[in-house]
């Protein structure tokens, strides 16, 4: 079996500047492709099969949001088509690496939905911890996911994996970034 690198990027400063460089935001339309792996490959004798560079921007800069009725746009999910690579031979990893950025698109609806619950912390500018507390929930569900289907190679637990995150992005249809949370 052929190692690879992940390489998970999250964010909790206010804004992110990446010079010169492309971001893909995550689309329920349009998932990755081998064409959108555009880093450098690794020396072949690491046997490195995937290296993904994902992030979480998140803008809460208080005269950007103070009259915003959600948050919604200031938390964006991208993928670094420059800084990932892929063994494009291997169909799994390709499949595996479309399903981590559905998990990221997860954490960031999750981020999105506690950031609107809980205005009051956010306008206030302590919003650190609720950031700090989905992230803890993202790493343990991926390292759930990672181990029930041993990074792809599993199909029965990939399989399993990709209903369960569609059944959570599902549940958090409110909380995507163009919508807003529904009034009550």
């Amino acid at each position: 079996m052929r190692e690879f690198c992940l390489t998970f990027i999250v964010l909790t400063c206010l804004t992110l500047t990446i010079a010169g460089q492309h971001k893909l935001e995550w689309s329920e339309t349009k998932k990755l492709s081998v064409n959108d792996f555009r880093g450098t490959p690794p020396d072949p004798s690491t046997g490195q099969s995937l290296i993904i560079n994902f992030g979480i921007e998140v803008n809460l800069k208080k005269e950007e949001i103070q009259n915003l009725q959600a948050f919604n746009k200031q938390v964006l999910n991208f993928f670094s088509p420059s800084n990932s690579w892929i063994d494009w031979t291997d169909n799994s990893r390709l499949r595996y690496a479309v399903t981590l950025f559905d998990l990221q698109e997860w954490m960031a609806r999750e981020l999105r939905k506690r950031l609107n619950e809980n205005r009051n912390v956010v306008l206030s500018g302590q919003h650190q911890s609720i950031q700090e507390e989905v992230r803890k929930e993202f790493d343990k569900i991926r390292k759930d996911y990672d181990t029930d289907s041993n990074f792809g190679n599993y199909a029965l637990g990939q399989i399993n994996w990709e209903t369960r995150i569609n059944e959570r992005l599902n549940a958090l249809g409110d909380y995507c970034k163009t919508c807003g949370p529904k009034k009550e």
